[in-house]
């Protein structure tokens, strides 16, 4: 017959052993995009805490995220572990003006000479074959579409240049099957499109207002994630 201090061990070791399948069994989540998804992360890591496990990876400093950087930073982004679901979205990288014939990334006004950093063909090429890649993990993929771009004092980006990015993006995910996350239409009904955004920061700059709600309800649906009452 075991000793009591035998089968208190025995539990703790199976009750150990419970915890962690259980949190190794926790649905994960990929989120891939420039910097306007960090604090959405965020909040869906506290908000979703012990039942999604959210991941969303910095990028180095002085790396830009567009559509052709995603391609050279896909394996590290996507590291060793599976995903459940991988939600995605260049966009903004892709519309900024640069200095041309450099190849350090440095912005620049239009008015002052500066080019779009990726043409509407290359940026179709490029979702293509990110997509091609991204199938390969067996993720459940959705696209987030590019959000809105106002006036900023800053020149760096064109208003509306985000809608033709936009039309691309979605034949590109109508020919994949992917589902679209919109975005644009989310965040352009929280701001005011007539109002220059403040410090410049457009179109990284929301009025204060959380982006994460449709994001959150994606995984909720297709995780199947009963949310805190």
């Amino acid at each position: 017959m075991r000793s009591p201090g035998v089968i208190a061990f025995l539990l703790a070791f199976v009750s150990g052993g419970n915890l962690a399948a259980s949190e190794k069994s926790l649905p994960r989540v990929l989120i891939l995009g420039d910097q306007i998804y960090q604090q959405s992360a965020s909040e869906l890591k506290k908000e979703l805490k012990g039942k999604v496990e959210v991941h969303y990876p910095r990028l180095e400093p002085g790396e830009i995220w567009n559509s052709t950087t995603a391609l050279e930073l896909l394996d590290r982004q996507l590291g060793d572990g599976q995903w459940d679901i991988i939600h995605f979205n260049c966009g903004l990288g892709d519309l900024i003006h640069r200095v041309p014939g450099v190849k350090a990334f440095r912005v620049m006004p239009k008015h002052a000479g500066g080019i779009r950093t990726t043409a509407p063909e290359q940026y179709e090429k490029n979702l293509h074959a990110l997509v091609t890649r991204l199938k390969a993990t067996g993720a459940k993929l959705v696209w987030g579409s590019t959000t809105p771009i106002r006036h900023s004092s800053t020149n760096v980006f064109e208003k509306g240049t985000e809608i033709n990015y936009n039309a691309i993006a979605v034949k590109v995910m109508a020919k994949h099957g992917i589902p679209t996350n919109d975005m644009y239409t989310f965040v352009k009904g929280l701001i005011d499109m007539n109002k220059p955004a403040g410090h410049g920061a457009d179109p990284f700059f929301f009025d204060r207002k959380p982006i994460h709600p449709p994001l959150r309800e994606i995984l909720l649906k297709d995780l199947g994630v009963v949310p805190e009452k």
